[in-house]
């Protein structure tokens, strides 16, 4: 891409907003995650392991655009969500059990991650 999309919020925006892109950039990068209330949701686990970051790396990133990245799908889960998504998924999560609010993006904000991320090959 010509366009530096880590320094332009509007085109990270524009991108993020176009369905059919964001269905052909899934079909291309083949990372489905966990399907879950009707769309595929991902933790920051499966994210800095896809991107080949710490898990701190992407923390970081979500307190400098949490506001964006939250608009864009991600959620923090807790209480009967979060209980259901354990039923369904806990096997996949580290200390399923202790967890009471489980950060879960969907790919709407992966994007928008790998969009902001400078670390990682993968993201570019």
């Amino acid at each position: 891409m010509d366009k530096d999309l880590t320094n332009s919020g509007i085109e990270r925006q524009n991108i993020l907003n176009n369905k059919y892109a964001l269905r052909r950039i899934q079909e291309y990068i083949g990372f489905e995650g966990m399907l879950f209330e009707g769309e595929y949701r991902f933790t920051k686990k499966m994210l800095a392991d896809f991107f080949q970051v710490d898990t701190s790396t992407i923390e970081r990133y979500l307190s400098a655009y949490e506001t964006e990245i939250k608009h864009n799908g991600y959620i923090l889960s807790r209480g009967k969500q979060l209980k259901e998504f354990k039923l369904q998924f806990g096997h996949l999560i580290d200390k399923a059990t202790k967890t009471t609010a489980l950060g879960l993006f969907n790919f709407r904000s992966f994007l928008n991650l790998a969009m902001l991320l400078k670390e990682s090959e993968n993201a570019q």
